[in-house]
């Protein structure tokens, strides 16, 4: 039975914080959920699975993506709205 990671869009889907990802990097030298060259070369890979596995990984990649897009849009609006400020008290300044 194929289960497709669409799940990972719902609004419930607890997406890890990249610094828990970074961590199981540093700690495994592989993604979280995706298994190690070690253990495929011991048990071989189920190439279905890992297609899903790596369907669920982009999926989460957009997620990453998205989120990052939203937060540098904030960022940019706190930056013109600083700009905007600094620019009203250096006219009171004068």
């Amino acid at each position: 039975q194929l289960n497709v990671p669409d799940f990972v869009f719902a609004e419930d889907y607890a997406l890890r914080p990249l610094a828990e990802v970074q961590a199981f990097i540093d700690e495994n030298s592989h993604l979280p959920e995706v298994p190690s060259e070690a253990d495929i070369k011991a048990n071989g890979v189920d190439m279905t699975a890992m297609q899903m596995t790596l369907l669920k990984k982009v999926e989460e990649l957009t997620l990453y993506t998205l989120k990052q897009e939203t937060e540098l849009r904030e960022l940019r609006a706190l930056k013109t709205q600083v700009a905007r400020i600094e620019a009203l008290l250096s006219e009171q300044v004068k």
